[in-house]
């Protein structure tokens, strides 16, 4: 049991290195969805009503190419917006539908992915360079 638990033990090692590539994996789908966001269609839009329950809220109206009207309630991370606020929210269209949308300013949460993902694996590789390193023998 007390070998299971070093990090230069067989299982040490193999749970250091999932950890990395879970760490990478993680940091490439909060970078790619990042960047797919980014993508996105944008429209100006008006904030109807805010919500204040586990997290902010808005309900957002604005309109697509084609002159219809949506309607979306979408988290707010960034300033605090108040009802008759102007937004530019981004949306993804398929098919004519909106399938997801989000406000454009509101980048924090992959920021904060990425800034976590990027300290797990920093620390990752300097658990994984301990633990694949041979140990000094003593003189």
């Amino acid at each position: 049991m007390a070998k299971a638990l070093k990090v230069r033990s067989r299982s040490g090692r193999v749970i250091s290195g999932l950890m990395l590539a879970c760490a990478v994996v993680g940091m490439v789908v909060v970078l790619r969805s990042a960047a797919e966001q980014q993508s996105w269609a944008s429209a100006e839009g008006t904030v109807t009503e805010r919500y204040k329950r586990k997290s902010a809220s808005v309900k957002v109206e604005y309109s697509l190419p084609d002159g219809r009207v949506q309607v979306a309630t979408l988290s707010e991370n960034g300033p605090i917006r108040e009802p008759g606020s102007r937004v530019t929210v981004r949306y993804d269209l398929r098919d004519g539908q909106v399938v997801d949308a989000a406000l454009a300013d509101n980048d924090e949460g992959f920021w904060v992915m990425g800034v976590m993902l990027g300290v797990l694996i920093v620390g990752s590789l300097g658990m994984n360079l301990y633990a694949w390193t041979p140990a000094r023998r003593a003189e």
